[in-house]
């Protein structure tokens, strides 16, 4: 999420060749934000934002990073009407406008904020010449000049503004699990090809700033992950935003339900697993995991591996294999039958007790469920049992349990009544969505911050 200018936009707007843009949406989507942004990147030395809903002070007051960016002018555009001659003929405001931008024959942008406010300021019978201005603004002077035009509108249903202008880019507010969030169309861009027409995005911060599809983990080479530390009384996740909104990491002696979906919120999941057990390798806490279905200790290590020592890997990581063959290729792995849980889990949970604590235990149920036939009423009680037990007896000597489970899991319903927080994780637009049922939280975008050098993962809030 380095940019607020999405690619599509971006390709657009620095063609240029000059383009016109209407942003449309209800109040309070974002859209002066965004237009922001675009003037920011794309503004060049003359740029023009006119407002006629909000006066330059509070534009300032509003947004204080305006005061830092020099470039372009704000005119308050309701001065424009102070006199009753402000529209004597069709041509006389797109003549002012000409005389602030292209005096000087530079490349400019202009942000028109918003076409119903200035409308509502200009008489019945001069809305026609409005509308003839603005319509020779877009056809004429931003391909002459080169300029970027960017109208703004309050109305999300079509406008006239719909057939001359070259992208149309809608705002809105939705909602996932009663949570707010919010989301981008791309409904036109001429000249540009649409790879993803809806992106979610968030103004957080109060920059705009949109959510790039999530992306992998790399890992072709060895890169640093910071370590964030654990504190007295919690195992941190290893990601400083997971740590604040958990209250500062996971509690010693704490349980948790990870729900993720069969779509790319599975990848965001080992993402976050990932970071767990590395960040608790870094610091020489011991790290115990069942894996999920269709992962065993080889993949584990090709993800794992370039992020940490080997010998700490060894030592600190211990990889439980259901399976009934017994050799064990490595001394960090130890196999169970997966014939009988009455059998096998023991010797899982006495393995932990002998280590010393705070362990992180992570297990991922959809591997127990089909291993020890949990569809079955009767194994299901057994397991739900045993896991009873247990989590007392994790809670006593302070480790703490992940629980890794696909959304509609067996253990599910039950089993979330046992641990301590429950975490969902979901999809927006190829971004990967998490958020905690216990402790209520709002919506967090979550991403994998890649370099040459380093792999960060970060939370970013809807706001």
């Amino acid at each position: 999420m380095d940019s607020g200018i999405l690619p599509e936009l971006r390709e657009a707007l620095s063609a240029g060749a000059g383009y016109s843009l209407l942003i449309k949406g209800e109040p309070g989507t974002g859209k002066t934000m965004l237009a922001f942004e675009m003037l920011d990147e794309f503004g060049g030395d003359n740029a023009v934002y006119l407002s006629a809903r909000i006066s330059p002070p509070s534009l300032y007051k509003q947004f204080p990073w305006l005061k830092k960016r020099i470039g372009f002018s704000v005119i308050d555009a309701t001065k424009l009407y102070l006199s009753s001659k402000a529209f004597p003929r069709a041509r006389t405001f797109s003549d002012i406008l000409y005389l602030k931008m292209v005096q000087e024959k530079k490349p400019a942008t202009l942000v028109i904020d918003s076409w119903e406010a200035i409308a509502s300021e200009v008489k019945k019978e001069e809305i026609e010449m409005l509308e003839a201005a603005i319509t020779d603004l877009i056809r004429n002077y931003a391909t002459q000049y080169e300029m970027n035009l960017i109208l703004i509108s309050e109305r999300s249903g079509t406008t006239p503004l719909d057939y001359i202008v070259d992208g149309i880019v809608e705002l809105s507010r939705i909602t996932i699990d009663y949570r707010r969030a919010r989301e981008m169309v791309l409904k036109k861009l001429r000249g540009v090809r649409i790879d993803q027409h809806k992106y979610g995005f968030t103004l957080d911060g109060g920059r705009f700033r949109f959510f790039a599809p999530f992306e992998r983990r790399k890992i072709e080479k060895p890169r640093r992950v910071e370590v964030v530390p654990n504190t007295p009384t919690h195992i941190s996740t290893g990601c400083v935003e997971i740590n604040r909104i958990l209250g500062g990491g996971l509690s010693k002696g704490s349980t948790h339900i990870i729900d993720y979906g069969d779509d790319l919120s599975l990848l965001g999941y080992q993402s976050i697993v990932s970071h767990m057990i590395i960040n608790s390798i870094q610091q020489g806490n011991y790290c115990v995991k069942i894996p999920s279905s269709g992962w065993d200790e080889r993949r584990l290590r090709r993800g794992i591996l370039p992020f940490v020592k080997e010998e700490d890997y060894m030592k600190y990581f211990t990889i439980f294999e259901i399976r009934r063959e017994k050799k064990e290729v490595r001394e960090n792995v130890k196999v169970l039958k997966g014939e009988s849980m009455e059998e096998d889990f023991p010797l899982f949970t006495d393995f932990i007790s002998n280590l010393e604590p705070p362990v992180m235990v992570i297990i991922g149920t959809d591997l127990l469920e089909y291993q020890y036939r949990l569809k079955t009423v009767t194994n299901l009680a057994r397991m739900l049992e045993l896991f009873s037990y247990w989590i007392m007896e994790l809670r006593e000597a302070g480790n703490v349990g992940v629980f890794g489970m696909p959304t509609g899991g067996a253990l599910g319903e039950e089993l979330g009544h046992m641990v301590t927080n429950r975490w969902k994780m979901t999809v927006l637009d190829k971004g990967v969505i998490l958020y905690c049922n216990r402790p209520d939280t709002k919506l967090h975008c979550v991403e994998n911050i890649i370099t040459e050098e380093t792999l960060k993962l970060k939370l970013t809030p809807f706001v």
